[in-house]
């Protein structure tokens, strides 16, 4: 295949121009976007079948060839440093590495990459970047054409590389491009030969394209996505758009469909165009069959619309799709291409201040998703992104935001066939310009900004306007606002009827469908709701996921469900977006911003692990919570004296025949009664009061019951099993009876002395004593074995999670770290009445103002009864972050049971989630290992906690309840090291040590954002009295503990 030689100039030029050592113009240029790159179109391969086409598997077409794989790559620092010649033909490249594309040089040994949130890698002066510091890498790849593929046109595809690059083909430049989340396709006809072929790629890590590109995550280079040829017939299908909508009775399909043909040097002759569409039976019809005319190097544009009765329509829950198949064929009926595309027939309105879905006004359940893998980066692969969709399906979620850029074709198909609603985000950020003098204004009103903003849009949509899942266009992300928005607001709209389009900033300007805020409060919320707002409340952003947090999510989705126009959110964000790293011992860790050691940008340390999963898709722990609230069943107490619960489909379009309910009472984890319910096929929205029969329970003392109600699939369906827990939820039910009373007296007697160094308490093969240097009981044993290592302590403080750093909570409550310690025993004071030993300690820290005041009940059983009473002076110190004791328990008591709630951690402000019941482990395994380490394994409600070495052990049991939470090392190894690169992985090792905290709370982990945001004030401990009291009792090996929970002594 020859070049056509009226061409040669042209490219001479160009070629000069791109391969230029001093800084080629376009990428510090805004206005110059591409050269020679192919118009934006559809999202299509085009097949020599039709029965390849409904297969759907380009690898299996002969005119596709993947440029996948490993490529030569050489790195340069900066432009000026990069190989010269390097795309010609005969250039020598046997001393250079390789590098597997797509992926990130970053990654793959060459320079490093940078984490930042907000701030671009180098000074704000757009359009300009560093020149020192802008590496480039070059690329080399051979490739065959074959003999087949004569006479056809010939492209080559790039699904996307950051930030900006140049191609060259046999030596010759082809084209440049920049938009690194949308593909660049060239027409290499005219470059190419049979046989064997070079492609060139230089790419640069920073353009002017990359002050469009500030988004929260890291700033990785390369050709990040695939990459491969394809051969087409010189007449061909070069485009189109179906909208599926459907009528005002919501049952019957409306298609509109726009077909552009192209003539690429075919002559003058008649072509056929036939439509089908094919139901999930594999029933077809045909919607058009029509002949044209087409001439040579022209295009030809077909529309039509077509009603098709009583389709199945798409939704998240029921994602029915169809395949609309396009063929055209010569005037002798040969096939020249063939296209298939899934569609699903769906309508989306802005009316009556909500956002419809098929006539009915969603939830939006959702999360917002970056493309990341903890090796390979934004190089994510289909299995990943199934592994995403299966997880966020069992985990209640039913809508992704692409934050912040069109994600791989593949995802929006994956999201069409399971069922998740899209909104799909142009690659549009510019957070970094509010440090530039100007603010955003600078770009955002700039028109020699314009055609960069519109472009992103655009390819946007052109790409990924057949999508059924894609419910609305996000104009991007954090950009400030201005007139180039405006204009791209209207450019989205004229092109597409069929979804609203919402951008952040914009907030209640005319060009937004919906308001679309980030962060927003509860109150704030609740204000615009109060209003009757004409456009719907959905959050873009809310329940900042970073380390231990999301807290008071359930309190979000009271209000949601309160106002009509408050319609749900997307929690941010869905992985940690951190990178695999082995140190010096190949110890696996998380590594996040500053792990890489950068001298010429600053780093963002660890706000890129803001996930619900980690980087692995294993679970965080807060993910849990988000699966509960997030549950589209919910149950409610309907007077439970009579056994009475309210059961509501949550549900939008579905009834719940598909789902099974059972049911189980239970006193102390003993099954009383249980069954399983008929088919419950609530409507969607449909209520109906459940009776559970009490009557027949004979309560014993002091024991409680619960009923839980768990609703799990019946069939197994696409990634969800048969039995997949959907929903459930559990009652305390108001049955009791009093527990048995224990009279000290009847107890073995005990005795009581004093002396200068405190009180000493002794019984029958146990030892307590109260040291007047502690203030608190520093030595419990029984029968020679030490229960406590150390004297208990009074513990106020808690390790800073992410949120606390955030909110400033170290400095504020800074007095209460070693509170504990620093406390004078003021009175300590014994004596002995009906065989039980008093002892009352009052304790001063003058700094905080505050006294102690801890009262212990001694037994003739060795049992100790504790209540501790704060009281706080001065009401500027009142904002405790906890308020408990701490005990240094034996090293070997490493066995963990509790009675209250679980499995995972649970907290004031997050406990939905977790059922209350009897648990049990290893005290290892009750830790968390967060990426940077923090506070983890609390426990909520807890009737009774017991440690054990398996031969002995001891138990605390709530008066009535407490909180608490162990550590198979010193608790203080989770407190923050300012300046410091802690990790999970590395720095939370187990010890031969046992910290055993039990609180009376510890203030909530919040999660309205991570950089200010406190607790909600009700899960603030700022009191200036607090009380609480629980009862140590030491057992035995094989003790029945739920019954000995049930002592009581008074």
């Amino acid at each position: 295949m020859n070049k056509y030689s009226s061409l040669f100039f042209t490219f001479l030029v160009i070629f000069l121009a791109g391969c230029n050592k001093n800084q080629p113009a376009e990428w510090e240029d805004p206005t110059i976007l591409q050269l020679n790159r192919e118009p934006a179109r559809a999202h299509f391969f085009p097949f020599e079948s039709e029965k390849l086409a409904l297969q759907n598997d380009r690898t299996q077409s002969q005119y596709f060839q993947s440029l996948n794989g490993n490529w030569k790559f050489n790195f340069s620092p900066n432009p000026n440093d990069r190989p010269e010649n390097f795309h010609k033909a005969n250039y020598d490249d046997s001393d250079w590495s390789e590098i597997i594309v797509p992926g990130h040089w970053e990654l793959q040994g060459w320079s490093v990459p940078i984490y930042l949130d907000e701030e671009y890698p180098f000074p704000a002066n757009p359009p300009f970047v560093p020149h020192d510091y802008n590496a480039v890498g070059s690329y080399r790849k051979l490739f065959t054409i074959p003999d087949s593929w004569d006479g056809r046109h010939i492209f080559l595809h790039f699904g996307g590389v950051r930030s900006a690059f140049y191609v060259w083909i046999n030596g010759d430049f082809v084209g440049y491009s920049q938009g690194s989340k949308t593909p660049a396709e060239f027409d290499i006809t005219d470059f190419v030969q049979i046989g064997e072929n070079n492609v060139s790629v230089a790419v640069y890590r920073f353009s002017d394209g990359s002050y469009l590109e500030g988004q929260d995550t890291w700033r990785v280079s390369g050709i990040e996505r695939e990459v491969f040829i394809y051969a087409r017939s010189k007449t061909r299908i070069s485009d189109f758009f179906a909208i599926t909508s459907l009528d005002s009775t919501f049952k019957n399909g409306i298609i509109s469909l726009k077909i552009d043909v192209e003539n690429k040097g075919e002559p003058n002759q008649p072509y056929a165009i036939r439509v089908k569409l094919t139901d999930s039976s594999r029933r077809k019809r045909e919607l058009y069959d029509s002949t044209f005319v087409t001439t040579i190097d022209s295009s030809n544009s077909i529309r039509f619309d077509s009603e098709i009765n009583r389709v199945k329509s798409w939704t998240a829950e029921e994602p029915n799709l169809y395949t609309l198949g396009l063929t055209i064929s010569d005037s002798t009926g040969r096939l020249i291409e063939a296209i298939s595309q899934k569609v699903g027939f769906k309508k989306v309105e802005v009316k009556n201040g909500n956002l419809l879905v098929n006539g009915k006004a969603i939830m939006i359940r959702g999360v917002n998703r970056h493309e990341w893998d903890p090796v390979r980066g934004r190089a994510i692969t289909e299995e990943s992104m199934v592994r995403d969709i299966q997880l966020m399906k069992q985990n209640n979620i039913n809508a992704v935001r692409t934050s912040h850029y069109p994600n791989q074709e593949r995802w929006y198909e994956l999201c069409n066939e399971y069922g998740l609603y899209v909104i799909d985000e142009a690659n549009i950020e510019a957070h970094g310009m509010q440090f530039h003098d100007e603010s955003f204004g600078h770009i955002t009103n700039d028109s020699t900004w314009t055609n960069a903003f519109l472009d992103r849009g655009e390819r946007m949509f052109e790409r990924d306007k057949n999508q059924p899942s894609i419910i609305m266009w996000s104009m991007g992300n954090e950009a400030g606002d201005g007139q180039n928005f405006v204009k791209l607001y209207n450019y989205l709209k004229g092109k597409d009827s069929s979804r609203p389009v919402v951008y952040e900033p914009a907030r209640t300007e005319s060009h937004t469908d919906v308001f679309f805020p980030m962060y927003d409060t509860i109150e704030e919320i609740s204000t615009y709701a109060e209003t009757n707002p004409e456009r719907p409340l959905i959050l873009c952003e809310y329940a900042h996921a970073m380390g231990n947090s999301v807290g008071n999510l359930a309190d979000y989705w009271e209000t949601f469900e309160k106002y009509k126009s408050l319609q749900g959110g997307f929690i941010w964000d869905w992985a940690d977006q951190v990178i695999l790293q082995t140190d010096s011992t190949r110890q696996e860790y998380w590594a996040y911003g500053g792990d890489f050691g950068i001298a010429f940008a600053e780093n963002d340390s660890n706000f890129c692990a803001n996930g619900l999963v980690t980087a692995d898709r294993s679970l965080n722990p807060h993910i849990h919570e988000v699966k509960k609230v997030y549950q589209p069943i919910k149950f409610q107490a309907n007077n439970l004296k009579r056994g009475r619960v309210k059961v509501t489909n949550k549900y939008d379009f579905i009834d719940l025949s598909d789902l099974t309910f059972t049911w189980v009472i239970k006193g102390d984890n003993v099954n009383v009664s249980s069954g399983r319910m008929g088919t419950l096929d609530l409507d969607p929205g449909e209520s109906r009061t459940l009776i559970f029969n009490l009557s027949s329970i004979r309560p014993k003392p002091g024991v409680e019951y619960f009923l839980t109600i768990q609703v799990k699939t019946k069939y197994k369906k696409p990634l969800i099993p048969k039995g997949h827990l959907v929903a459930w939820e559990q009652f305390k039910l108001p049955i009791y009876r009093k527990p048995i009373i224990t009279n000290p007296s009847e107890l073995s007697a005990i005795n009581l002395f004093k002396n200068d160094k405190g009180i000493e308490i002794y019984g029958q093969g146990f030892k307590a004593i109260f040291s007047r240097e502690s203030g608190q009981l520093s030595q419990y044993s029984v029968d020679g074995i030490d229960l406590i290592k150390s004297p208990a302590e009074a513990h106020f403080w808690r390790a800073p999670t992410d949120n606390d750093l955030g909110n400033g909570m170290p400095e504020r409550t800074a007095l209460w770290k070693y509170a504990g310690s620093r406390m004078k025993t003021k009175i300590l004071y014994g004596s002995l009445k009906n065989n039980t030993a008093e002892i009352l300690i009052i304790n001063l820290d003058s700094l905080s103002s505050t006294t102690l005041t801890s009262t212990y009940h001694v037994y003739g059983n060795g049992a100790i009864k504790v209540k501790q009473k704060i009281e706080i002076e001065d009401s500027l110190h009142s904002e405790m972050p906890r308020f408990g004791m701490k005990f240094d328990m034996p090293n070997d008591f490493k066995k963990v049971e509790w009675f209250g709630r679980g499995p995972h951690e649970s907290y004031w402000d997050r406990k939905t989630s977790a059922a209350i019941g009897h648990y049990s482990g290893s005290v290892w395994d009750q830790s968390y290992r967060y990426v940077r380490p923090q506070e983890t394994g609390n426990k909520t409600d807890i009737r009774w906690m017991a440690l054990s070495n398996g031969k002995v052990g001891l138990m605390a049991t709530g008066l009535p309840t407490f909180d608490g939470s162990v550590h198979q090392y010193p608790y203080s190894d989770l407190d923050h090291v300012p300046k410091s690169q802690k990790h999970g992985k590395l720095d939370i090792q187990p010890k031969d040590h046992v910290d055993w905290l039990i609180d009376y709370k510890q203030m909530g982990v919040g999660g309205d954002n991570s950089w200010g945001a406190k607790p909600h004030n009700h899960y603030l401990l700022n009191s200036d009295k607090y009380e609480y009291s629980f009862m140590l009792i030491p057992f035995e090996g094989g003790e029945d503990l739920n019954k000995l929970s049930k002592l009581k002594l008074d």
